[in-house]
């Protein structure tokens, strides 16, 4: 068995933008994911900034809460997450000219990881690939050029859903299972995916049977 299912033989190796990490639910599976070693979890200094910039406007009921969670996430990772020296002119200028501004640093940051693939003995084995549901401002298309995938969060969910679909199906068992204060069922769970685009992996839960639907 693969451990990481999209990139047989090889490591997949993800870096989640600020937008898929604030929504709580849906940052919860993809640590939970990333628990079931589905694959590898990476940021930069630039998505904690704006996570704690930005928490208070998303969660104005835990207003002072995002630290404690930026710090989960560390822990999460153990504190092997963070991308550095992306912001090195051998990485920013080669970022495309289509990408937004404020989004640079991501594409940087991945190419940091392409570029430390280069010592692995078959590099075309693992993936480097960016979580975002801000693609618009990612140039996808430009991207892809240099070795990067660019995808919501829906695609990826449902892209190890259907590459492992016991597997991602344990994970989000995990979730149900710790969301008890308050308690999180089923159903929210189904909806959550929905809503975040990741249809195949809703209705792949909403089916199994062997998870408690009065969590």
């Amino acid at each position: 068995m693969d451990r990481h299912p999209l990139s047989p033989g090889g490591n997949t190796l993800a870096i989640l933008d600020t937008c898929v990490l604030l929504p709580s639910r849906l940052s919860d599976i993809l640590f939970d994911l990333m628990l079931e070693d589905l694959y590898f979890t990476y940021w930069t200094g630039d998505v904690e900034a704006e996570f704690l910039r930005n928490w208070p406007q998303v969660h104005p009921d835990a207003s002072k809460s995002g630290a404690k969670r930026l710090k989960a996430f560390q822990r999460a990772t153990n504190n092997g997450h963070l991308i550095t020296g992306y912001d090195d002119n051998a990485f920013m200028s080669r970022v495309p000219a289509r990408v937004h501004d404020n989004d640079r640093h991501l594409i940087a940051a991945a190419l940091v990881l392409v570029n430390g693939l280069g010592e692995e003995n078959d590099p075309t084995l693992h993936k480097v690939m960016i979580v975002s549901d801000n693609t618009k401002h990612l140039a996808v298309t430009d991207t892809r050029t240099l070795g990067v995938e660019v995808v919501k969060a829906g695609v990826f969910l449902d892209s190890l859903f259907t590459a492992a679909p016991q597997r991602t199906s344990q994970a989000l068992a995990k979730s149900l299972s710790d969301l008890k204060k308050p308690p999180y069922s089923k159903a929210e769970l189904v909806a959550a995916l929905r809503l975040h685009g990741a249809k195949a992996t809703a209705a792949g839960l909403d089916a199994d049977r062997q998870i408690n639907t009065t969590n």
